[in-house]
Order: structure tokens, then sequence, then C-alpha cells
């Protein structure tokens, strides 16, 4: 602290943290109007309620030209859920872009720091909210409230997307012999044929349909999915069921109306560790190009393009 006349001044300045991602105050945030050596391009400013004056507020008009997003979380020590959701959403929406983000609060000290360890889980930057909070004071001294650990900490066991535990979850839970990973064929030409919202629901579906033909799944990321497994034959078994029910018929709402779709279809891959997780990527590529599912003759009947196929 730097003492001037009678007033006490703040000399932390916010820091990186990881990646492109910084931490920070109020202080930081205001300093970017005039000046930015980091050249940050977005913030999520998650201050609001608290014994400060002025409170916090929505600033995104002060900093024209950034990416800016208002989460009003209460200095509480809690981290609702709705809002973990909101924040981990956003600024994947703008890691995904190649943004340079600072995250702040009042100080950066609680609220700031359990935000951003969660968006570290849920992105798999770091394997745990502990691995994340210790990689985290690293760079800058924090102590986010046991409680609001303890919320981000249930929040990202589960994927946001399809309601599966997570990737995170696979990990923290009990190791198998067996792992299989599987994957909706050809979704980027579903998305560009019947729009992202339907693309979402049928990675819902898929999720659902493995779950259903007994297997223990765990969405990964995009639209992968983990299954454990005892033993090469039991996920086989499994797997080729989960396939002939996610190939039967179903209607989703696409391109403005409800439709029919037939022969979605998905792939996967067994192995006995992640080690050999390289090998799905070589099959993805190999996925044959003759054999189209009916809803892309559909698609290509309807001058529809498909850039992944």
């Amino acid at each position: 602290m730097v003492r001037r006349g009678f007033c006490w001044i703040a000399t932390i300045m916010m820091h990186r943290i990881v990646n492109n991602l910084w931490l920070g105050g109020q202080h930081d945030a205001d300093e970017l109007v005039r000046h930015n050596p980091e050249k940050i391009t977005a913030i999520l400013n998650v201050r609001g309620s608290d014994a400060y004056d002025p409170p916090g507020r929505d600033q995104a008009g002060e900093h024209p030209g950034k990416a800016y997003r208002w989460i009003p979380a209460p200095d509480v020590g809690i981290l609702y859920p709705k809002h973990v959701k909101e924040a981990v959403a956003w600024l994947q929406e703008q890691a995904d872009k190649g943004a340079r983000i600072l995250v702040h609060c009042r100080c950066g000290v609680s609220r700031a720091p359990g935000f951003l360890a969660a968006f570290m889980v849920a992105s798999g930057i770091s394997a745990s909210v502990e691995e994340a909070t210790a990689a985290i004071c690293v760079h800058r001294s924090v102590s986010p409230a046991p409680e609001a650990m303890e919320v981000v900490k249930r929040r990202v066991l589960t994927s946001e997307l399809t309601g599966l535990p997570n990737r995170l979850a696979f990990d923290e839970g009990p190791a198998s012999a067996f792992v299989a990973i599987a994957y909706v064929d050809l979704l980027k030409a579903f998305n560009d044929f019947y729009g992202y919202i339907a693309g979402d629901a049928l990675l819902r579906r898929l999720g659902k349909t493995l779950v259903s033909a007994g297997l223990d799944v765990y969405h990964d990321r995009g639209n992968e999915f983990l299954c454990k497994g005892e033993s090469r034959q039991e996920l086989e078994a499994k797997l080729s069921r989960a396939r002939q029910i996610f190939q039967e018929p179903f209607q989703l709402y696409g391109g403005g109306r409800i439709q029919t779709v037939e022969e979605t279809d998905f792939s996967y891959w067994i192995g006995t560790g992640l080690e050999e997780e390289p090998g799905l990527h070589k099959l993805k590529q190999a996925i044959p190009r003759n054999e189209s599912p009916e809803w892309l003759r559909k698609m290509i009947g309807a001058g529809g393009y498909g850039h992944s196929w």
C-alpha cells in the first residue's frame, strides 16, 4: 500500500493466471479504460452487491471495443449455480475466440477467483477445484470462501449440455479396465442443416441412449462421450445395442419446424486406457464418405453443404 496524504491507495495490480486469463479487482478494470498494457479484450465483472460504494454495476459502456459481461454475484460467501453456469459458458465462448480476459470482482480475492477456478476445471485446464485454486494462488493471494468452492465443485462435475457426469467426474471416479469413446458421426454437417439447437438435442439424445443401454457414461467435450467397462466384450455389446436405438427415427425441431430424422449414427473406439486416444482421431478421419445417412442425402438434395464430411 502507498500512503498519499490521508488516503491509502492499492498498488496490487491484476495478475495473469494461465493462458489468456487474468484476475483482478475493480481498480484494475477501471484502469483498463485509460491504460491497457496487457491488451485485454474481454472483461467478466462478477461484482454484485457488496459493502462498498459505488455498488457493482454493468460498466460495458465504459469499455467500448471489448467483450463485456456483468454477473451480479453478491458478496455473501457462496456462488449461485446459475451464476457459475453463465460465467463458465461466457468464458468458454471468449476463450474460443482467443480473447485476453480479465475476471474481476471488488478486490479479486473471493468471488472472482471462485468463478475463474470453476472455468479452469470445466475447460480442462485444471483437474480439480483444489488444483485450480492452488494454481491461482501461485500468482495472486486469494481466499475463495469454502462454501463457494463447494458449489463450484458440485457444478463442474456435471455437463451443462447433457446433464451427465463430465470429464472431471470421470477422472475422479474409480478406474476401469477398458474405456470407450463414442462420438456423433458428421455432427458439423448435421448442425449446418438442422441448426445448433437441433445438434445439441442430438447430443443429449446420444447421452440418454448410452445410459439406456446400461453404460457408465460421461460427457467429455464437444460431441465425445466416455464409457467405462470391465471388458471389451461388455462395452462392445452395450455400444452395439445403443447404436441400434440411436439409428431409429425420431423427431426434432429444426429449420423452423418439426422434422423426422432417420439413420443418425455414432462411432466408437474401445481401448485399455485414454493413452490410446489418438486412435480415435484416426477413426474419425476414416469415416466412409460413400455411406451417406438418409438425413445427409436429404441435406444434399436441398442444396445444403456440410464441410466436415
